[in-house]
């Protein structure tokens, strides 16, 4: 099965144009994507409605796919790797977590898992993000059938450093972007679409 970028477009306005089509592996047909906690050095203080349109993205690809999402709440990485406080960041995680589950009962989305990555890989001391964000891909494809990735970033022009784009560099899995949350700060207009420093 081929999936068109430019017909997806048409559908929804928070997919970057010029992308490649994907083609779907029938064994591999099910969606991964993936939500922190934290930035470099501050911790989520909400959840954006940006989630929403993150999700829903995920939605529409997998009502062609037919298969499954799996959702990873990449909660350990903020202690991990970026020296948050664990406290908070299972706070933050326990906040995000609800509201996805929420999302998928009042949206009655269907064949959604949510996965934390600290229940997953329980006794993890590495603190390189990349090497997190690696197992992490490893896992799904292996264990869980992924064949697509739902991701981000500022510009689909140029890898950036602190959106997705830079991660997906490090695996092969065909990934269809998003554009950015937006943010109410003339300074920085941009974040994580599940991450909100300042509400």
């Amino acid at each position: 099965m081929k999936i068109k970028i430019e017909e997806l477009i048409k559908l929804n306005p928070l997919i970057w144009p010029n992308q490649p089509d994907i083609v779907v592996n029938p064994n591999h047909s099910n969606i991964f994507l993936g939500g922190g906690v934290a930035t470099k050095n501050q911790i989520s203080r909400s959840v954006p409605f940006d989630l929403l349109g993150f999700m829903l993205t995920a939605e529409q690809m997998n009502r062609l796919t037919k298969g499954e999402i799996h959702l990873l709440i990449a909660d350990q990485h903020a202690w991990l790797a970026n020296q948050i406080n664990q406290d908070e960041a299972k706070l933050a995680t326990q906040k995000l977590k609800d509201i996805i589950s929420n999302i998928i009962t009042c949206f009655k989305l269907k064949d959604w898992s949510i996965h934390l990555a600290s229940e997953i890989f329980p006794g993890t001391t590495e603190s390189n993000y990349e090497t997190l964000e690696t197992r992490d891909i490893n896992l799904f494809t292996t264990n869980h059938g992924v064949g697509i990735k739902i991701g981000w970033t500022f510009s689909p022009k140029e890898i950036g450093i602190n959106d997705e784009s830079h991660f997906d560099t490090l695996h092969n899995l065909p990934t269809i972007l998003i554009k950015p949350g937006l943010t109410s700060d003339p300074a920085k207009p941009h974040e994580s679409p599940y991450i909100c420093t300042d509400p």
